[in-house]
């Protein structure tokens, strides 16, 4: 059913040709990445619609996933992707739960930590746990769990009462939604995070790019959540033909249901 190979630009404009082979390359490769967000993110929302609903978007006006994409490969799509399924699941569960933590205070407490640390504690915050982000971030997950225990002695002391226990674990998209919408004029555009970590940046290049990270919590984070999504859109299986041919219903794509697989030849001669 989703014969074909599509480079990443033919899959571009395909989508937004409204293909239908393309369309369906498109959910088979990043449904697997959209179960993954919504189920770590929002495992509270009923995850069958939810999924199909992002599909759905993104098709919707004329392709709006991809006509907001101003990117040019496909590492920076992925990250855009990442924060449209976000969208998806915050506008269904209807905002974010509270969270004492705002990117000022939590800032306050990230400068205090080198830069390689602050992002794990990003991740951290994301709900990740230490053994998923020594993955990530190829850190022992020793190092990961005393760098966590330090800052949550820090932020215990900042925030009094209110960090109450298991503090990481606990649900802080209400401070993340908040850092998304601090982009500022110097910030690092997409493509950077690609070529930063490809090592494609010149030493001087490199250089600016980590000065400027040393100041800005909204490009930390979404470094980190550069790697967080790359890291699950590589690993993941692409979805099987069943999955896709749900989705495609629900987009209301004209999908014919894949043939039956015929039983092995000695089956038959059994009368199987």
């Amino acid at each position: 059913m989703t014969e074909g190979v599509f480079s990443f630009h033919r899959m571009q404009e395909g989508c937004r040709a409204d293909v239908l082979a393309v369309w369906l390359h498109f959910i088979k490769n990043y449904t697997p990445l959209a179960k993954q967000l919504l189920r770590h993110y929002f495992p509270e929302q009923e995850q069958r619609g939810l999924l199909a609903r992002v599909f759905r978007e993104a098709r919707a006006d004329e392709a709006r996933l991809w006509r907001s994409f101003a990117g040019a490969g496909e590492k920076e799509f992925v990250l855009h992707f990442r924060y449209f399924v976000l969208a998806q699941g915050r506008a269904v569960r209807g905002g974010s739960p509270e969270t004492p933590l705002t990117p000022e205070n939590f800032w306050a407490v990230l400068q205090e930590f080198p830069s390689l640390q602050r992002e794990m504690l990003a991740l951290t915050f994301h709900r990740y746990s230490p053994e998923e982000l020594s993955v990530f971030l190829k850190f022992e997950p020793e190092t990961i769990v005393a760098v966590v225990a330090q800052a949550r002695e820090k932020l215990e002391a900042a925030l009094g009462p209110a960090a109450g226990g298991d503090f990481e674990r606990r649900d802080h998209d209400a401070l993340f939604a908040a850092v998304e919408k601090q982009r500022g004029e110097a910030c690092v555009l997409d493509k950077a995070y690609v070529r930063f970590v490809d090592g494609q940046l010149t030493w001087r290049e490199r250089e600016e790019v980590e000065r400027h990270l040393e100041s800005c919590f909204y490009c930390l984070n979404r470094f980190a959540e550069f790697r967080e999504a790359a890291h699950f859109f590589h690993v993941l299986p692409p979805a099987d033909e069943a999955v896709v041919a749900e989705l495609a219903a629900a987009l209301g794509l004209p999908v014919q249901a894949p043939p039956k697989k015929k039983p092995p030849w000695w089956q038959r001669l059994l009368g199987g």
